[in-house]
């Protein structure tokens, strides 16, 4: 038998299959919320629209964005990009239904999303990068990249998971 849970219950365990299934929904919502912000950025910035996926790109083919030609940037690159994406999301979707500290409130959820995005910043961009021969991501201005992880993958996930738990659920009775 299965009944629906409301969104008070915040005792209510999340299963496996509704972290995995909200970090793919909401993985590529925030992969598609950071590219485009990220894309308007460099286009207002004076740089080509498209040039957000030959970074994206540079990271499996390990060859510096402007050395990677669009036709092989944008496939690579979004596909690259959205796996990413759903990786560290299920990740934190993982550890947000773990610790009921961090979905106590909206608030708490939004707040721990947007550090969580900028832990994701400095681990990707400033250490794993460099250590991986990638070193062009963290050589450049971090003020971009540290806004668009914090706010444009972090609070947009936040914000996800905050509608994401208060959509009726079917669990199982026990």
């Amino acid at each position: 038998m299965s009944s629906t849970a409301s969104s008070q219950e915040s005792i209510q365990e999340f299963n496996t299959g509704w972290i995995i299934k909200h970090g793919i929904i909401g993985g590529v919502i925030v992969a598609i919320v950071f590219a485009v912000a990220e894309m308007i950025a460099t286009a207002l910035t004076g740089g080509s629209l498209w040039m957000p996926f030959q970074a994206f790109a540079s990271v499996p083919l390990g060859t510096p964005p402007p050395k990677i030609p669009l036709s092989t940037a944008i496939p690579v690159g979004l596909i690259f990009h959205v796996i990413y994406t759903v990786g560290i999301t299920v990740i934190f979707i993982f550890i947000w239904a773990k610790v009921s500290a961090l979905r106590s409130s909206p608030t708490a959820t939004v707040i721990a999303a947007t550090v969580y995005g900028i832990i994701v910043w400095v681990v990707g961009i400033l250490v794993l990068a460099p250590a991986t021969g990638r070193p062009w991501f963290a050589e450049q201005p971090q003020v971009l990249p540290f806004i668009y992880h914090a706010f444009f993958f972090g609070t947009a996930l936040g914000l996800y998971l905050v509608w994401a738990a208060r959509q009726p659920r079917t669990v199982s009775a026990e």
